[in-house]
């Protein structure tokens, strides 16, 4: 049984890019209509300076330290030590990320479902999808996992 003082190793946050379209925000949460959205693109989002940068910003801001603490032995039996939230999110235009969701929230804990959010929220700009060399709105999938022991 684990107690709620017991030490977090985070042993790896991992980002993969899955092809989807999505658009961008940096620190406001926007709502943004979704008929107004690029399906077809032909470059992808991505965030700046790539995915080791994307790894690094997610290693220095998300926070699994609740996450961590309300890892009782009910939670690791329910949701496991390995978690992944499936992220649907909004790339726009100027590159930033809105309309941030969970497509997964039942298949990992509240509190991880909270840290990766509010992560999300603080993502920097990234660099917009491109139809003929013009940046457009699009939505993005993106997993994220974390390792919790």
């Amino acid at each position: 049984m684990y107690s709620p003082n017991f030490k977090m190793t985070v042993l790896s946050v991992l980002f993969f890019i899955v092809c989807l379209v999505s658009k961008a925000q940096t620190g406001v949460v926007r709502n943004i209509p979704t008929d107004s959205l690029v399906q077809n693109v032909d470059d992808f989002p991505y965030f700046k300076g790539g995915i080791t940068a994307w790894s690094k910003f997610l290693q220095n801001n998300l926070d699994l330290t609740r996450t961590a603490v309300a890892m009782d032995s009910i939670a690791y039996v329910k949701y496991g030590s390995k978690q992944t939230a499936i992220l649907n999110f909004i790339v726009c235009e100027d590159g930033a990320i809105c309309n941030i969701e969970i497509e997964n929230p039942e298949k990992i804990s509240p509190e991880f479902a909270k840290a990766v959010l509010s992560t999300m929220r603080k993502s920097p700009q990234w660099m917009p999808a491109l139809v003929k060399g013009k940046p457009v709105k699009t939505r993005f999938r993106q997993p994220v996992v974390a390792v919790i022991e």
